[in-house]
């Protein structure tokens, strides 16, 4: 059968000398990841996406670009130049929608099929995170000291509250229906996404990234 790529495989030789001796050895190789392709972007990388299926990953750059991709191939589908640092991507678990956060203040919605935002929405301050639902109907953000609600219908917000603490990152459950997001200080809030007030938050004792 074929070897595992990334798996280390041993063996161990023993030999016997005309005396009746014998001497062994243990030896290991690892079998190596090639990719399967690469792609240089004009800068640092900030964040990366794949769709459940794997079919398609986007690519938040500080070149200020969004990429698309398919597995297939290291030639993007389309990129889009946004205003500033491309911040943050998620995917719909089909690949049909792709969001992005960018440090121009503006938080958009892409179909695959197309660069051109179905819409976009200025935020007033730098939008760090975004996460779409597995369907793509509902879409979190945070930009400024703001939590965001879209649905992919429009760029008018479903919600918004305005947090104690800075806002760093977001994330929406495969429903849409729950809301998390990470702050400064360490604190955690959870929203149910038909309401703006916090369900609860909680202070952990320490910074939280993700």
């Amino acid at each position: 059968s074929s070897l595992v790529k990334n798996t280390k495989y041993y063996w161990k030789v023993i030999a016997t000398d005309p005396s009746g001796s014998k001497t062994s050895s243990l030896m290991n190789f690892t079998v190596s990841m090639t990719p399967e392709w690469s792609y240089e972007t004009g800068d640092d990388v900030n964040e990366v996406a794949v769709s459940a299926d794997g079919e398609y990953m986007v690519v938040a750059s500080k070149d200020n670009k969004v990429y698309l991709f398919d597995r297939d191939g290291s030639t993007p589908l389309w990129s889009y130049s946004t205003g500033d640092r491309a911040r943050s991507v998620d995917i719909s678990a089909d690949g049909e929608y792709i969001v992005a956060a960018s440090e121009d203040q503006k938080v958009y919605l892409f179909d695959k099929d197309s660069s051109t935002p179905l819409w976009s929405y200025s935020t007033g301050g730098e939008a760090r995170s975004i996460s779409i639902s597995a369907d793509g109907e509902y879409i979190a953000a945070v930009s400024g000291s703001s939590v965001y609600l879209f649905d992919k219908d429009s760029s008018t917000p479903l919600w918004n509250h305005q947090t104690d603490y800075t806002p760093i990152e977001a994330s929406i459950s495969a429903n849409g229906e729950f809301i998390t997001v990470s702050a400064t200080s360490g604190r955690i809030y959870l929203f149910d996404k038909d309401s703006s007030t916090p369900l609860w938050s909680s202070d952990t004792e320490g910074y939280v990234y993700s």
